[in-house]
């Protein structure tokens, strides 16, 4: 599997994560989620400042779609939630980002003076994954939840290896 990771600036160091970090906070049921982040702020950051790793404490995010392991990711990148530079405001009238269970994955994000909307492609986060989400998401674990166990690790592969990440 390819391994992405980005840098952050902190006040004393750069630091890197990858999904694998991000999971260390978030916790494996949210595997969807630090993969997507990682590879969205990947993105995302190298647009916002092309020439250095962002400042963690200057990020500023609006959240379209404020699942848990999506705050959770936030708040280990920057600390903006406790810091309150998180809005979490659920969308659903974006035109092109994909919806999720209360709201869309789209992520506005602000770095000094250059701020992105940003969102991940429809063709990942489509009907069936809303419907094992829903699902199985919350489900005891039994013999039946192995097979989204493992839907979840192949979706993490789809997002790893061919997520575009779209940008205005």
């Amino acid at each position: 599997m390819t391994t992405h990771y980005f840098e952050v600036n902190d006040q004393d160091g750069v630091i890197t994560l990858n999904n694998q970090d991000l999971l260390k906070y978030t916790g494996p049921a949210n595997v969807i989620a630090a993969a997507l982040m990682t590879r969205l702020c990947k993105h995302a950051f190298s647009l916002l400042s092309p020439d250095e790793p962002v400042m963690r404490r200057k990020l500023y995010w609006t959240l379209g779609f404020p699942g848990p392991g999506i705050v959770d990711c936030v708040e280990m990148i920057s600390m903006a939630v406790r810091e309150g530079r998180c809005l979490q405001k659920p969308m659903s009238n974006h035109p092109d980002a994909p919806m999720s269970i209360g709201g869309q994955f789209v992520f506005d994000i602000h770095y000094s003076d250059r701020a992105l909307r940003i969102w991940p492609s429809a063709d990942i986060f489509d009907d069936e994954f809303r419907q094992q989400v829903s699902k199985w998401q919350e489900a005891d674990h039994t013999h039946e939840r192995q097979h989204y166990l493992q839907y979840k690790q192949a979706k993490v592969e789809q997002i790893t290896i061919r997520a575009r990440v779209s940008p205005v």
